[in-house]
């Protein structure tokens, strides 16, 4: 299965176990975007099916969600990335899964992120000419990645984990510009061996 072959190796930022009866999904698990086109191939190599992919503009930068599933068992996974909002770029995953096609499309419109070798990237929803893009949201507005991803649910996290371009600089709790939920460390940061 892809979740012990490529998506629990040592590479994974995050991840956290799901309970299938209440949420259909096993594991919810940030990848890098250089992880990603590997696990997207082991992915289908391993009878997966891309169902959706969807953004989130957060306190931290974009999250870029990906769910895939299968026919033949229990097994919908969430795959991750996070990038930064200075650089709102990902990969396509178009070549591997062609029905992402519109949904990179889509995301692209709402939230102005460039899918980087998607064969046909250009507004779905929206005018051509448009430089708008409807559900980014003003900085006070944005949530932190931890309010998505709760301390309890950590199973393991690599130290580094949202640190670098999408990371924000600590802020002194209770000031105006920590904004919600803004932690000064990583969630619970655990073992980052057989992550």
């Amino acid at each position: 299965m892809i979740g012990q072959q490529c998506l629990l190796s040592a590479g994974n930022a995050c991840r956290k176990p799901r309970d299938h009866a209440s949420t259909g999904s096993v594991a919810s698990i940030y990848l890098s975007s250089e992880q990603l086109l590997p696990a997207m191939r082991e992915a289908l190599k391993d009878g997966y099916f891309l169902e959706d992919v969807c953004g989130l503009d957060t306190l931290e930068g974009f999250e870029i969600v990906y769910h895939l599933d299968r026919w033949d068992q229990p097994g919908r996974l969430t795959l991750r990335i996070a990038i930064p909002h200075d650089k709102p770029e990902a990969p396509s995953v178009a070549s591997v899964f062609p029905a992402a096609d519109w949904h990179e499309r889509e995301t692209f419109d709402m939230y102005g992120i460039v899918f980087t070798g998607h064969p046909d990237l250009k507004p779905l929803l929206l005018p051509e000419d448009s430089n708008i893009h409807p559900l980014l949201k003003e900085p006070a507005d944005r949530v932190s990645i931890y309010h998505l991803f709760p301390d309890y649910d950590i199973i393991d996290c690599r130290p580094d984990f949202l640190k670098g371009d999408i990371r924000p600089a600590p802020q002194e709790p209770g000031s105006p510009d920590a904004g919600p939920g803004k932690p000064d460390k990583p969630a619970k940061a655990g073992k980052s061996a057989g992550v």
